[in-house]
């Protein structure tokens, strides 16, 4: 009874928090625009310089066009289908790798050895091997977001408690059964964590996949609108890549967080 009379205020609290870390944000992303605007306005340059209404208005400009939904389109369905794979892949794989010692000796060196590897020095030789159309971006996408995921899920198995393990074997959960009731569940958090690094990593792919071929999605209309000096339609596509790194990193975060407190009231 006195923990319940103690959570009501928290709870009553926890509105008032949200609130003010949202004015906090509202504050900060206005104090931006006008920094933004009024630097602008200042500064002594030949070329026409960006600004917020300009970058609004060729947003909306090139949506009613249809360039930039057609843009849209074709990179979050070469995002779609390459992360989705490659998180399942990721996942699995490291599940094997991080529960049997000898593949986790035999083939670590290699992973980490190819995570620090810079990974755009890379993308030509990709697009050579897979092609330069749609193909070619989903196996780079997969690729970014697959050693991400690997590496963070094979922390997360051989970060598991050993005691589960020995409950788990007592009650007669042993191999691929422990792997998926215990070990996967155990390290949830670390598999969240490698999705939410992972999708910087595939945003910024896709984009120098884009940049290299100039065909289609965001990352050409960057480089199209770039060449013509037409900086706040190049902009937009930046902008809406920032805005979705920046949801889908919070969204995993906040998921990534219910996962933590999962464990330690478990």
């Amino acid at each position: 009874m006195a923990a319940a009379v103690d959570s009501l205020p928290v709870r009553k609290a926890a509105p008032r928090v949200r609130l003010r870390k949202f004015l906090i944000w509202l504050a900060t992303f206005g104090a931006l625009l006008a920094i933004w605007q009024l630097y602008v306005n200042r500064a002594d340059s030949i070329l026409d310089l960006p600004t917020p209404l300009s970058t609004v208005k060729a947003a909306y400009e090139m949506t009613v066009d249809g360039e930039l939904g057609e843009a849209l389109a074709s990179s979050f369905a070469v995002l779609a289908a390459g992360a989705i794979p490659a998180i399942i892949v990721g996942v699995l794989m490291g599940l094997v790798i991080g529960s049997v010692r000898q593949l986790d000796v035999a083939f670590g060196p290699y992973i980490f050895a190819f995570f620090a590897t810079p990974f755009p020095a890379l993308i030509p030789l990709f697009l050579l091997i897979f092609g330069v159309g749609f193909i070619g971006k989903v196996a780079i996408v997969f690729t970014l977001v697959w050693i991400a995921v690997l590496l963070q899920t094979i922390a997360g198995v051989k970060a598991v408690d050993p005691r589960y393990l020995e409950v788990g074997r007592s009650l007669g959960s042993t191999g691929i059964r422990a792997m998926f009731e215990i070990r996967l569940p155990a390290a949830l958090s670390f598999i969240v964590a490698g999705v939410r690094i992972a999708v910087g990593r595939a945003l910024v792919g896709v984009v120098i996949a884009e940049f290299d071929t100039a065909l289609t999605g965001l990352g050409a209309l960057i480089f199209r609108h770039s060449q013509r000096f037409r900086l706040s339609e190049a902009l937009v596509p930046a902008v809406i890549l920032a805005i979705t790194g920046i949801v889908l990193t919070m969204l995993l975060r906040r998921l990534e967080g219910r996962l933590e407190v999962w464990k330690q009231t478990d």
